[in-house]
């Protein structure tokens, strides 16, 4: 009996440890639901204050704003200088419009050229001559050319002819670019034993010193009037410059040849290049000198007509008052 007590005791002793360790177990299970409140913890972890520092950011962000106020200003002051760089730009282009016509060449030097004969030196010529060309080119528009004859004896060539009662100078050059030569020929008359002139004046220019003009032949112009009548043995010599009108053989064409320090002497007798006892040209009077000398002639007539009739009338009324 005592053994089965014993057991029985071991027994319950037994379940009795075994309960312990079940009610030992048990205690975890709260250990389980602590963990309960972490999760309640976790809102902190997705607590709102990172909400708020993504505010916060924006709130800067929206503080960065002033950006366009920092480009408003550059657009500002990139529009004024593209204004004004234009204003200029236009003003300046309007000048050139005022100084396109063309400006006065400036006045040619003269040269000096002879033409020998078998045993003397006929023409003697200094001059300085251009010639202004008027023409309507393929375009139908006026055009102007100016055509100086160049002074130095190394580009030109004077030859000519010494004849009994006509002497000619020719005297060439060829201008650059072109095939063939521009020439200025002058031909000199004797009037009678005691004078001569020159008879007149001739220029053969090219196609090429006139651009686009209607034509493909050698452009010829005269002047065909007698000038400057001087004794046999002197020279004429006329400093200041004279137009002489001319010519053309092209239709809606004109020139003016515009010669200035002239002297020449033809029909010489000797071989001296040097000029004779020169007959200087003399100026021309305006039309107001003689219009005002004829005003003046006719008021004096006037005057003294009425001075005239004045004392007949007093001499005749004492005649009357003596009867």
């Amino acid at each position: 009996m005592k053994l089965l007590t014993t057991a029985v005791f071991l027994c319950s002793a037994m379940l009795l440890v075994s309960g312990d360790g079940s009610d030992v177990k048990v205690p975890p299970e709260p250990i389980t639901t602590s963990p309960a409140p972490l999760t309640t913890t976790k809102p902190p972890t997705t607590t709102t204050p990172t909400t708020t520092t993504t505010a916060k950011t924006t709130t800067p962000a929206t503080t960065t704003t002033p950006k366009p106020t920092t480009t408003t200003p550059k657009t500002t002051t990139t529009a004024p200088p593209d204004t004004t760089t234009v204003a200029p730009n236009t003003t300046t282009v309007a000048p050139t419009t005022t100084s396109a016509p063309p400006t006065p060449a400036p006045d040619p030097k003269p040269g000096k050229w002879v033409v020998n004969g078998t045993n003397t030196t006929c023409i003697v010529l200094r001059m300085a001559a251009q010639f202004n060309v008027t023409y309507v080119n393929a375009d139908n528009k006026t055009a102007h050319e100016l055509i100086t004859v160049p002074s130095d004896n190394r580009t030109t060539n004077a030859t000519g002819v010494c004849g009994d009662k006509e002497q000619v100078i020719n005297i060439k050059w060829r201008p650059t670019g072109a095939d063939s030569d521009d020439s200025v020929v002058l031909h000199f008359v004797k009037n009678d034993a005691k004078s001569y002139s020159l008879h007149h004046i001739e220029a053969y220019v090219t196609p090429k010193q006139l651009p686009r003009i209607k034509t493909n032949g050698t452009v010829m112009m005269i002047h065909n009037a007698s000038e400057y009548k001087t004794s046999l043995s002197n020279s004429y010599r006329c400093m200041r410059a004279q137009e002489l009108k001319m010519a053309a053989n092209v239709t809606n064409a004109t020139a003016i040849a515009k010669i200035s320090d002239l002297q020449f002497q033809a029909f010489r007798a000797d071989k001296s290049p040097t000029f004779g006892y020169a007959e200087d040209c003399t100026f021309e009077t305006q039309d107001v000198v003689p219009i005002a000398v004829g005003c003046a002639l006719i008021a004096l007539v006037v005057i003294v007509l009425v001075a005239y009739l004045v004392g007949r009338r007093r001499s005749q009324a004492r005649g009357y008052v003596s009867m």
